[in-house]
């Protein structure tokens, strides 16, 4: 029987995950969801390959993991960029800001792999998958209807907001920080949920 580096086989169990979560996470970062099979993620982390299919099914369960663990810590970043006595606009601002850091960063990539991969996953790991995501959306769909946008169009400015941050995200590619393109977004944003 291998030896356990934790107090337990509980607590063992959940720090291989992680470390499987982590080196899987590494390796899609630096070569490419595609590029990254199961065996390379086992290596990288010590185990057989086999021993693998212990703790993780399959390569797109690692993205969903990582998603999960990913989320909560992204909507407590958008809680503090949009908390404040601040106008809407301004704080969707600073939101946008926030967002644009964290598409610039190369584990940003993995939401790509993961959307295209949404469709092979069973009935309830896809709709968590879309309730973290919605999760997110609701930081922004609060501050939204606070700027006075009305109920049945929030959605739609939510929509456009993200695809403003993605789109100045994939311009700034990595040439580094744009500041004129940054007022441009400030601009933009604003606009988004200019209520006359």
């Amino acid at each position: 029987m291998p030896r356990i580096k934790a107090d337990n086989i509980a607590e063992h169990v959940a720090q291989q995950r992680a470390a499987v979560l982590d080196a899987a996470v590494r390796l899609f970062v630096e070569r490419g969801f595609s590029e990254v099979g199961l065996a390379d993620v086992a290596a990288e982390v010590g185990l057989a390959r086999n021993s693998l299919y212990r703790y993780v099914p399959d390569k797109t369960n690692l993205l969903v993991e990582w998603y999960r663990r990913t989320v909560p810590a992204t909507i407590a970043d958008w809680e503090r960029a949009t908390a404040g006595d601040d106008p809407a606009p301004v704080r969707l601002q600073r939101w946008a800001r926030s967002y644009l850091e964290w598409a610039l960063t190369p584990e940003h990539q993995l939401v790509g792999p993961l959307t295209d991969s949404v469709s092979g996953l069973d009935d309830d790991t896809r709709a968590e998958v879309a309730e973290l995501h919605r999760s997110m959306m609701a930081v922004v769909a609060r501050v939204v209807a606070e700027a006075g946008v009305s109920g049945d169009h929030v959605d739609g400015a939510v929509a456009l907001l993200a695809g403003l941050v993605l789109g100045a995200a994939r311009a700034e590619g990595g040439s580094g920080a744009d500041d004129d393109l940054r007022r441009r977004l400030d601009n933009a944003v604003a606009a988004v949920v200019d209520t006359p």
